[in-house]
């Protein structure tokens, strides 16, 4: 049976948990619960990786010597070889119900990459809400085993992908996992390198110290929190407030003095060599 535009999300809300909430048309999800769908899909493999990299020696997650060194402990490896295989029966199902070839790899980035273009059809299930609740619980136990939290900035940066000629009409948003940065568009489905978007931003955001110190990695700058207060108090960064008793900086004036300070240090080098 189809489902009508009166139908309801049949996922628990945990704000206000009594108010429903109307799914979108001819899904089961609401517009939330559809983008948190499409979010732990796209976010997969950095969990996975999280895992490699969190629990090897070095950290690293490098071939040596031409092979990827073992996990340290078991529970990592147990959890790395669940992971795989939760993704895995959901593109069994995927493929399967729609009568289509299932992904030849086992690697939860190329499964990710084979399964995001069905999301739609996927939400169209009541079975969603099990898939949903599958990919919570494998990628948040990761998420505690690793211990990296993710930080998402909402940029005003229209996504810089092309198809048929035509730009898309997507805002991406920023990812940020420890040292690894991200761009997913929502639109066109696509993650990009973050590097172009932190060049070009417009004004409108604000960021955290610890967000402004990972921009300052993206351009090579050392920073540390002691950097940004300084740089807050000598004006480098010009905007700046309070929100409940942090302080947050505006993101395009934190771009704008990055962006000219690397760009400084880039032409000493030049002069110097």
């Amino acid at each position: 049976m189809s489902r009508t535009t009166d139908d309801r999300c049949i996922m628990t809300h945990s704000k206000d948990p009594d108010r429903p909430r109307q799914a979108l048309p001819g899904l089961y999800l609401c517009e939330g619960h559809k983008g948190e769908l499409e979010r732990l899909v796209t976010e997969y493999p950095a969990y996975y990786d999280d895992l490699q990299r969190a629990h090897t020696p070095g950290g690293g997650g490098r071939p040596v010597h031409g092979a990827m060194p073992l996990a340290i402990d078991e529970d990592t490896a147990r959890h790395r070889s669940h992971m795989a295989g939760v993704l895995a029966s959901w593109c069994a199902v995927v493929a399967q119900d729609r009568g289509i070839t299932p992904p030849t790899s086992t690697e939860p980035a190329d499964m990710s990459r084979w399964l995001r273009p069905h999301l739609d059809w996927c939400a169209a299930h009541d079975w969603a809400s099990d898939m949903i609740a599958e990919l919570r619980g494998a990628t948040g136990k990761a998420l505690g085993m690793v211990d990296i939290r993710a930080h998402r900035v909402l940029l005003a940066a229209r996504c810089l992908t092309h198809q048929d000629g035509e730009r898309c009409e997507g805002a991406v948003t920023i990812t940020v996992r420890g040292d690894d940065w991200t761009a997913y568009c929502p639109v066109c489905e696509t993650v990009q390198e973050a590097a172009p978007y932190l060049r070009g931003v417009r004004g409108g955001r604000w960021v955290t110290a610890e967000e402004v110190i990972a921009i300052a990695r993206v351009f090579d700058l050392p920073c540390g929190p002691d950097v940004v207060r300084q740089w807050r108090h000598r004006r480098r960064i010009l905007g700046s407030r309070s929100e409940d008793g942090t302080v947050v900086y505006d993101l395009a004036s934190v771009q704008a003095y990055i962006a000219g300070r690397s760009a400084a240090q880039k032409a000493r080098r030049l002069r110097a060599g």
